[in-house]
């Protein structure tokens, strides 16, 4: 058993197994470093000292500067810990690592009775944080200036910062220690992540797309009813996350249990319901909004108790443009006459396209394309990519739930759960293909992947990287990325039309990610992705399409060279090429005189 699986429910285990993989594999950085932290956690601080000092050796990380400079506090030694402190180039370090080395040193300042002092470490770091700053770290720092504002006496400032603390989830990355010892992998990681339990049993809500993964069109897609209804009746809460702001969350829940998905109205968030959540914070109740879009959009503008207005001659406060299929030209001309008279400008999202049946429709990003090239003004956008729609759909599921999210479109659905610290699982039912997802953009990269919502059901093996540069992953061959971007599996070159079993698929991904962010050139052709009952099939490459094989008898015509061809020259042409000459010998002469 790892030790990182042991480490919240029986650290002294998860210590003992550590020390005992650092004494077969002491020369691995990351055992060394787990062997620091199980230490660290039961309190057996010179010997995380150690450890730490080691893995530093091996890797060159400064990574456990803080955990370094806690164990000397832990040993009665402050001043030594506020030495570390000073001897260390913060901006070496990640943010987080940053603020905790400062969280170190404001305790150690505490230990030696300098508590205001302290107290200034942490004001001065929370005031440089920007506000889109980690969740979890910004809480950290806020819980240590409580302690030492009590430490201080100041007991009802410390009781209403801690009232405002929000109750994070620690996300866990678990290394298995007996993969690093017992093979050629090493500690390379991939953005592609692991889950050892099923999904359902390692989240507490569902955030859905529609169109792509509950349904296409107005057709079911594979396994989504079976699976979502599965993963409600194991505990997990479905949530529903779409762009279209043109439907109400009644219509929404219509239309998912007409397809078999037991969904209710008030876990829908629309595109609708997130900009009008935007417009309430901006605008007095009761104000003047001019609203161009559906149903869906009216009725979310209505039930926020601001008044809708027809024409831009009103002089809305606001015009909110969403995506409906009756918008004209006369519509999109009065968002400009209100905007023209100073109104604020809102949209629902901005897609720029709207998958059809016959292909790829105006979406409301064209639409607002229009209305700004007319007027110059940009809209505030709500929806995805951004990441507010995830967190006010997330609240509805109730506080402190651990999300998943499920897209099959990169730059909304994946890029918009990043934004908003949510894993994704992405699913091949929808737009986005196999290679789209081996080539995404580091921030349009799911944390899990699978053929279709029946992923939800079942474990996601690690990426693994080897000694050798390949890459496998579960059950898969070995995977490559050679020096021309080529794609080998198992050996062979992926080639276009080329089926892959999921395994492969999540080897392909890690081995692709890592090239593309060393700015490595990646040529990846498309290929079919199928359960890991099946096999592989490699497409061999096209042959030529003339081809001659002779026959051993077969005489060969042999055919001579041309003549040269002979060119006559004139008297005059024939006395200047003598003159020429002349010349050169001449010059000949010269240059052997001197």
């Amino acid at each position: 058993m790892a030790a990182g699986r042991l480490i919240d429910e029986d650290p002294e285990l998860a210590y003992e197994h550590a020390k005992a993989a650092a004494s077969r594999a002491g020369r691995v950085d990351v055992v060394r470093e787990a062997a620091a932290l199980t230490a660290y956690t039961v309190g057996k601080y010179d010997e995380a000292l150690k450890e730490v000092r080691a893995m530093r050796r091996l890797s060159g990380s400064m990574a456990l500067r803080a955990v370094e400079a806690d164990c000397e506090r832990a040993l009665g030694r402050p001043e030594r810990a506020l030495e570390i402190f000073s001897e260390t180039d913060l901006g070496t370090l990640e943010a987080a690592d940053q603020v905790e080395m400062i969280i170190v040193a404001a305790s150690a300042r505490a230990d030696l009775e300098e508590t205001e002092a302290g107290l200034i470490m942490v004001d001065n770091a929370l005031e440089q944080l920007p506000a889109d700053f980690d969740e979890e770290v910004t809480a950290r720092l806020k819980s240590v200036k409580a302690d030492l504002l009590r430490k201080l006496g100041r007991e009802d400032e410390a009781a209403e910062i801690e009232a405002e603390l929000p109750q994070i989830v620690e996300e866990l990355e678990i290394l298995d220690l007996e993969e690093v010892m017992d093979s050629d992998i090493d500690s390379q990681r991939s953005d592609l992540r692991a889950c050892k339990v099923p999904l359902v049993e390692a989240f507490e809500s569902l955030l859905l797309d529609l169109d792509g993964v509950c349904y296409l069109g107005d057709a079911p897609v594979q396994d989504a009813a079976e699976a979502i209804n599965s993963a409600r009746e194991k505990g997990m809460v479905d949530l529903y996350v779409t762009n279209n702001a043109s439907r109400t969350p009644d219509q929404v829940a219509e239309k998912l249990n007409g397809l078999g998905i037991e969904a209710v109205a008030e876990h829908v968030m629309t595109a609708a319901l997130d900009i009008v959540g935007i417009v309430s914070s901006d605008l007095e109740p009761g104000s003047k909004v001019l609203v161009v879009g559906g149903a869906g959009l009216t009725e979310a503008v209505t039930q926020a108790g601001f008044e809708l207005v027809q024409s831009a001659d009103e002089e809305p406060a606001a015009v909110v443009q969403g995506w409906s299929a009756d918008i004209d030209w006369a519509k999109l001309s009065e968002v400009a006459f209100a905007l023209d008279k100073g109104a604020r400008y809102y949209a629902s999202n901005l897609d720029a396209s709207l998958p059809q049946e016959r292909g790829f429709a105006l979406g409301n990003g064209a639409l607002v394309a229009a209305v700004e090239t007319c007027t110059g003004k940009r809209p505030f956008a709500g929806g995805k990519p951004f990441p507010g729609i995830y967190r006010k759909a997330a609240e509805l599921g109730g506080a402190n739930r651990r999300a998943l999210s499920v897209g099959d479109r990169l730059e909304t659905d994946i890029k918009g759960a990043n934004a908003a610290r949510i894993p994704a699982l992405h699913v091949l039912t929808g737009v986005h293909g196999p290679r789209d997802v081996v080539m995404a953009q580091s921030l349009q990269r799911p944390a899990y992947v699978g053929l279709t919502l029946a992923a939800l059901h079942e474990t996601h093996p690690r990426a693994n990287h080897h000694m050798d540069g390949t890459w496998t992953c579960g059950d898969s061959e070995s995977v490559a990325v050679d020096r021309w971007g080529e794609i080998t599996v198992g050996g062979e070159l992926l080639t276009e039309g080329s089926t892959l079993t999921l395994d492969n698929y999540r080897a392909v991904i890690a081995a692709a990610w890592e090239k593309l962010d060393l700015g490595h050139r990646v040529k990846c052709p498309d290929f079919k992705v199928v359960s890991n009952d099946d096999e592989n099939e490699i497409l061999p490459l096209p042959q030529s399409e003339e081809t001659y094989t002779f026959d051993e008898d077969e005489e060969l015509e042999v055919v001579e060279a041309p003549d040269e061809e002979t060119v006559e020259l004139t008297a005059e042409e024939l006395a200047e090429l003598d003159e020429i000459d002349e010349h050169l010998e001449a010059d000949e002469a010269e240059e052997l005189d001197d």
